[in-house]
């Protein structure tokens, strides 16, 4: 064995040896990453539940005493991705306690109602036209909720919850099969903007400030 194979074989040993060196750094630096992903996730996912009870419970647990109803209208309007003409029902729902809108309950219906018929069905409540259901719940003036209940009979299972802070979903319960996509977010904006109701603050923000008192 000459002089130049001992030199060699020294330095494939010696960038083996720099190489494991390197893959157990990188190996504990991916632990380390995977680690901190985990608790971060873990550490959201708790952070978010209370949110979510007190969205839902704000949503569920509405006081007749400081809830008024502003006012209630019919509109026909045209679906934007199937260009269907149709009525829409909208009440308006305020807390003057915290001066904010509380909710918006609509009824979109399949088709044009003539109006006054419409009226007259929908005060007695007897057999109210196929209707899709939609209830924005809304804390600081910003979305926080909605809750989607298709028409009676076209799928009694299938209704759909999204939650949203500072405008981003942040989780849904969706048991829909409709590829139908929604924005709600530019929906609530709409409602908003013709009420002239401008946000309060973060809605993550407000919710800290305002839930130990409403």
């Amino acid at each position: 064995m000459n002089a130049g194979t001992i030199i060699n074989s020294s330095s494939r040993l010696a960038v083996y040896s720099k190489w494991k060196k390197f893959a157990r750094k990188t190996c504990a630096i991916k632990k380390l990453i995977s680690t901190s992903v985990i608790g971060l996730f873990v550490f959201f996912v708790h952070a978010q539940d209370p949110y979510l009870l007190f969205i839902d419970s704000l949503a569920n647990k509405t006081s007749q005493y400081t809830t008024i109803l502003l006012f209630a209208e019919w509109r026909d309007t045209v679906d934007k991705l199937t260009g269907r003409t149709y009525t829409q029902r909208n009440s308006y729902y305020y807390d003057w306690v915290h001066k904010e809108l509380r909710f918006i309950d609509v009824y979109e219906f399949d088709q044009v109602l003539r109006r006054h018929t419409a009226e007259r069905v929908f005060k007695n409540k007897k057999r109210l036209p196929p209707a899709t259901h939609i209830v924005y719940t809304f804390l600081g003036n910003s979305l926080a909720k909605v809750k989607l209940t298709p028409p009676p009979g076209e799928c009694e299972r299938c209704a759909q919850e999204y939650y949203f802070a500072n405008e981003m979903l942040v989780f849904q319960n969706k048991k829909s099969n409709s590829e139908e996509q929604r924005n709600f977010v530019d929906q609530a904006n709409f409602y908003l903007s013709r009420l002239q109701l401008a946000k309060k603050t973060s809605t993550l923000k407000y919710w800290g400030q305002c839930s130990v008192h409403l």
